[in-house]
């Protein structure tokens, strides 16, 4: 019994050891995420608002793989064109996007990309309170971007994030403000 311990021991305790160490260097696998989202719609001339929730997996320190749900509304005045018959109104472009990307992290910064899909359907309220339907069409929903991760003392993130998001029919140019949880 003594050999069975004195042969086994050392190699037990390396074993500890070597896990212990590579644990440790191993980021956060799995990080749940929501903010919010702002930008300029250029083709619409419009500011964009909207809201964002967000799954990250990240298998290895400098890759991370990301799946998105979003809706973002683009409102625009319609004072400066000129309406004989009804007078001014607003223009309501809102779109909802699913997609799938990826993060190659620098440190605590990280450039990313995704593509997903989008449904987009408009309208416009007239100030005499009518509504025309600007009917609704599926797109290819795309985003590039880069930001930059904030670590809080609780093991969570706060990430800031610039780039451009959106369809052809409604690129829009902004950020995101987002609080990841840790899992």
């Amino acid at each position: 019994m003594k050999k069975f311990t004195l042969l086994f021991l050392p190699s037990f305790i390396a074993s500890v050891n070597l896990s212990m160490g590579q644990t440790m260097d191993l980021p956060q696998k799995h990080r749940l995420g929501g903010g919010a989202i702002f930008g300029y719609d250029h083709k619409l001339e419009g500011i964009a608002y909207g809201a964002e929730l967000m799954y990250e997996y990240k298998p290895f320190k400098r890759f991370g793989f990301i799946a998105g749900l979003s809706y973002q509304q683009t409102r625009k005045n319609l004072s400066s064109v000129d309406f004989s018959t009804t007078g001014a109104g607003v223009l309501i472009h809102n779109q909802y996007a699913v997609a799938l990307g990826t993060r190659y992290y620098l440190n605590s910064f990280y450039l990313g990309g995704a593509l997903g899909l989008a449904y987009e359907y408009g309208k416009t309220k007239m100030d005499d309170g009518t509504t025309f339907k600007g009917g609704d069409i599926y797109s290819l929903y795309k985003a590039v971007g880069m930001g930059y991760q904030l670590p809080l003392r609780n093991g969570d993130l706060m990430e800031f994030e610039l780039g451009t998001f959106g369809t052809n029919k409604a690129m829009k140019l902004g950020g995101t403000v987002r609080y990841k949880f840790l899992r």
